[in-house]
C-alpha cells in the first residue's frame, strides 16, 4: 500500500462527488481512505472547502452543497486553516509568477509548501508551472 503525504486541490473534489466513471469514483476514495491511515496525510486547504462549495452549490443546489461540505470537513481529512506562514508563502507565489497563477492556487501551493507535503493532487495543469511544489493527477497516481 502507497504512503500518501498530499495536498488536495479543488478539482478533486469536484471529481470525486460528479464524476459518473465508476471506476474514477473507486480511485477517489481510495486515494481518500489511504490518506487517512496511519502514517498518511492528506491536506485539504480551506480555501479548497470555499471553492468547492460554490461548484457544488452551482452544479447541484446549496442543501446538496452544505452535505458534501460537512462529509469533506468530517472525513479524517486534515483541514489546514490560512495562517500568516501560508497568507506569506502565497504572496511569494504569486509575486514571483508575476500574478499569472490565480490566488486560490496560490493558496493551495502555500499550503502544500508550508504542510511538507509531497505533491498537490489536482487535474489543474496550472499547478505545473509553479517549481516550489510537485503536482500529481489522479491517472499518474497509483493507488
Amino acid at each position: 500500500m502507497p504512503k500518501l503525504n498530499l495536498t488536495f486541490d479543488t478539482t478533486f473534489f469536484t471529481v470525486h462527488y460528479f464524476t459518473e466513471a465508476s471506476d474514477v469514483q473507486k480511485k477517489t476514495r481510495e486515494i481518500i481512505r489511504i490518506s487517512r491511515l496511519q502514517g498518511n496525510r492528506g491536506v485539504v486547504p480551506t480555501i479548497v472547502l470555499s471553492e468547492f462549495y460554490a461548484q457544488a452549490a452551482k452544479r447541484a443546489g446549496a442543501s446538496e452543497a452544505e452535505r458534501r461540505f460537512d462529509e469533506i470537513l468530517n472525513s479524517g481529512l486534515d483541514v489546514v486553516d490560512l495562517d500568516p506562514r501560508i497568507s506569506k508563502r502565497a504572496g511569494i507565489i504569486r509575486h514571483k509568477y508575476q500574478e499569472k497563477i490565480p490566488w486560490g492556487d496560490c493558496l493551495v501551493a502555500a499550503t502544500s509548501f508550508e504542510t511538507s507535503s509531497e505533491y498537490v493532487l489536482s487535474e489543474d495543469p496550472e499547478f505545473k508551472s509553479i517549481k516550489e511544489i510537485k503536482c500529481r493527477n489522479l491517472s499518474s497516481l497509483n493507488v
